[in-house]
């Protein structure tokens, strides 16, 4: 009875889980917000200044010009223009689904203009003519209530209350309205009463109007992206292509090494999946490019969480323990570890959300939420049906979980695992593996020094403009395409999968209002057709240099964190291992990007930053096993140090390939049937993630035996002194009673 009501209670659990992701997901996929790298349009990042002399900007009167560009894009009628400020003198402008681009932008940058027109609709009054920040709301003796102004010239006031008396005239920002009152009496102390049936809310913004149209703003484009809205809608394609296959790849991949805990894993990944779409949907998160990519990269996270604790739990079952017993250990001894993990590839994504912008903040958003999410379910949800699964009893044969008969070694309970099968002696190689990271450095180095990296207009300024053909294109021809239409590109290339995708980087920033773009599209077009997308990106020179120290800050942050974090939950000499190596990764990548002239970008920076997280995470779990064989064995020589790092490293070598292959599946999926736009980013995410499972091997643990040995001989040094009297122990003063004496 007891056996069918846990089968029952499993699988209407599992039933249920399935049956409301299976419901409900085509809602929540179709409520998702994409970005402008996905559906096509454009963002602009406006720096406000006075239109007439200098001085700082009020907060109220960058968010009232906010609030115009708002209205005027909506008189448009553009679905869901996202307007905000950021600090205190920029503004960043998102519209999607533009037919007309510059006529947009042409009418974004004008300053709003606010004016008081006669009947004649003649301008009477602007909005200088008002005193700045006077305009308030007031009430009559009804508590209704009304606007009062004040300008500046009273004898102006005067003249025009006089020369349209008893006529209507009106207040309007831009060309429209906001109210119309009738002048009922000669204003001559400059100050005038609009009184009519106005809520407190309509009063207020009339208010708010006026103040800010006192102080107008001109906005000048610091930086802008412009994407094509068939070439978004095809990244979208192919980059939902490429995540469904790695997803797809990971998921096997599981099943066939696991088998019956590759089934609960699979369950849970499609949760995780699920519960990520939804609250990006509570969030109103917008999904971009690198968005998708952190998603597709967030299953592979997961997967790490279940990979620790399945490979924990058959280092279990071959002691001989039951299989409850043995997932009961292996959850218990695995949780810390998972968590270590876990936290310090946070650092890295608040640092990305606190520092980055646009979709790098979408990325970290991203990441954020999938690492916290993965906690949920890939430990908790996870482990919750493996338990309610044993405890059946029905599936007490190892070979359910990839662990064959021959391959248990009876043993009484230890609190030191045995060594693995595998046997493999990582310590006697150390020269060799640092002889490679020598040579791999110093070939880094001499490469920064003659080429330095290829910056992309994200760090040098300028503008970048990839343009999409209908059919394929060799570089010389649209270089000479482009030379006609009167441009000279510093860089040029051809890519895509079709060779049909140009891609042009220009030193200088072409026309912000897209005339110069517009001009090389109809180059191409006069060659290859109309059916031409294009991308383009415009870096004004202070963004620039602004974003290459936000991208050196987000590093130098994140391994501060890291470092502080390691240190705390383990000891200096594990950090600085740690560091070292986390280093040595990051190095490694940015000199394959120098060697081969790859574009250095702000989704690199981004990529860098999750190899960090990741090459720290596989760090972290290698030092976890150290540290526990550390408390059940006396290392006093440095034979019983390479003994306890060898065994800890050979424990957990299959959880470091597993996890790198599961994580890679999502990453070369990207690299080769994703979107050009993220090719660079996948392609140093899966360099960083080899790079970072062998430092973690071949480097970390070998740093910190080395340490940790001086620290050994130290104290053996300082033992031997003690016991040849050389060196004696500190003997602190005893009073005797009779002393004084």
């Amino acid at each position: 009875m007891l056996l069918l009501k846990r089968l029952a209670g499993l699988a209407l659990t599992v039933a249920l889980t399935l049956g409301v992701v299976v419901f409900t997901s085509p809602g929540i996929v179709n409520q998702v917000r994409l970005g402008l790298d996905l559906k096509g349009g454009f963002e602009i990042l406006y720096e406000a200044s006075p239109v007439q002399g200098e001085g700082e900007i009020p907060v109220d009167t960058l968010r009232q010009t906010a609030k115009s560009l708002e209205k005027r894009i909506n008189a448009l009628g553009t679905a869901e223009p996202e307007i905000w400020t950021e600090g205190t003198d920029r503004i960043r402008v998102r519209i999607a689904g533009v037919t007309d681009e510059e006529q947009v932008r042409e009418m974004l940058k004008k300053p709003a203009e606010l004016t008081v027109r006669g009947p004649d609709n003649q301008v009477e009054l602007t909005g200088t003519d008002f005193v700045e920040g006077a305009a308030q709301v007031v009430y009559d003796e009804m508590r209704n209530p009304n606007i009062q102004v004040t300008v500046k010239n009273k004898e102006k006031l005067e003249s025009l209350s006089t020369r349209l008396l008893g006529q209507t005239i009106s207040i309007n920002l831009d060309e429209r309205v906001l109210t119309a009152p009738v002048i009922q009496a000669v204003l001559t102390n400059g100050i005038c009463r609009i009184t009519g049936q106005f809520t407190y809310e309509d009063a207020k913004n009339i208010v708010d109007t006026i103040n800010m149209g006192a102080l107008p703003l001109k906005l000048t484009e610091k930086f802008s992206q412009s994407v094509g809205a068939s070439l978004g809608q095809q990244s979208l394609e192919q980059t939902l292509t490429a995540g469904a296959a790695g997803s797809i790849l990971i998921l096997l991949f599981m099943l066939a090494l696991y088998r019956l805990p590759g089934i609960v894993a699979s369950i849970t990944l499609i949760t995780y999946s699920w519960l990520l779409l939804l609250f990006m949907n509570l969030m109103q998160a917008t999904l971009t490019l690198p968005g998708i990519a952190a998603f597709v990269l967030g299953i592979g996270m997961a997967v790490d969480a279940n990979i620790i604790n399945y490979e924990r739990f058959r280092e279990e079952l071959r002691t001989g323990k039951t299989p409850l017993s043995a997932f009961k250990a292996g959850s218990k001894r695995s949780f810390k570890t998972i968590m270590d993990a876990n936290v310090t590839t946070l650092i890295a994504g608040f640092v990305l959300f606190s520092l980055g912008s646009g979709a790098i903040k979408g990325f970290a958003i991203t990441l954020i939420m999938s690492i916290i999410l993965s906690i949920f379910t890939n430990i908790y949800f996870s482990q919750w049906l493996l338990r309610m699964l044993l405890r059946t009893g029905l599936v007490d044969d190892t070979r359910f979980y990839g662990v064959k008969p021959e391959h248990i070694i009876f043993q009484a309970e230890a609190a030191v695992m045995p060594a693995t099968r595998r046997r493999v002696d990582f310590v006697s190689r150390r020269n060799t593996f640092f002889s490679i990271s020598l040579i791999a450095t110093l070939a880094g180095i001499a490469s920064l020094l003659l080429f330095n990296l290829n910056y992309g207009v994200d760090f040098k300024a300028g503008t970048s403009l990839d343009v999409t053909l209908s059919r394929s294109v060799d570089a010389s021809a649209a270089n000479e395409i482009v030379r006609q239409a009167g441009f000279e590109p510093s860089v040029l290339s051809v890519g895509g999968n079709g060779q049909n995708r140009v891609s042009m980087r220009f030193d200088r920033v072409l026309d912000p209002s897209g005339k110069d773009s517009a001009q090389i599209v109809a180059a191409f077009a006069a060659a290859y057709g109309n059916d031409i997308s294009k991308e383009e990106n415009t870096v004004d020179p202070g963004i620039a240099r602004e974003l290459a120290l936000q991208a050196l800050y987000a590093v130098g942050l994140a391994s501060l964190g890291i470092l502080l974090y390691v240190c705390i939950r383990f000891e200096w000499r594990f950090a600085l291992a740690a560091i070292i190596a986390l280093l040595h990764d990051a190095f490694f990548v940015v000199s394959v990007f120098s060697v081969f002239k790859l574009e250095v970008n702000l989704p690199f920076v981004a990529a860098m930053l999750t190899i960090i997280g990741y090459s720290i995470n596989d760090t972290v779990v290698i030092f976890d096993r150290i540290r526990e064989n550390m408390r059940f064995a006396r290392a006093r020589t440095f034979e019983d140090l390479v003994e306890i790092v060898n065994r800890s490293v050979n424990q957990t070598l299959g959880r470091s390939i597993n996890t790198v292959i599961a994580v890679l599946f999502a990453s070369v999926a990207l690299l080769f049937w994703g979107s050009e736009s993220i090719r660079m980013f996948s392609l140093a995410m899966s360099i960083g993630l080899l790079v970072g499972m062998y430092s973690s091997i071949c480097i970390a643990s070998q740093v910190w035996l080395l340490m940790k040995n001086r620290s050994l001989h130290r104290r053996s040094k300082q033992e031997q002194k003690v016991a040849d009297g050389l060196y004696p122990l500190p003997v602190l003063p005893i009073a005797y009673e009779d002393e004084e004496d």
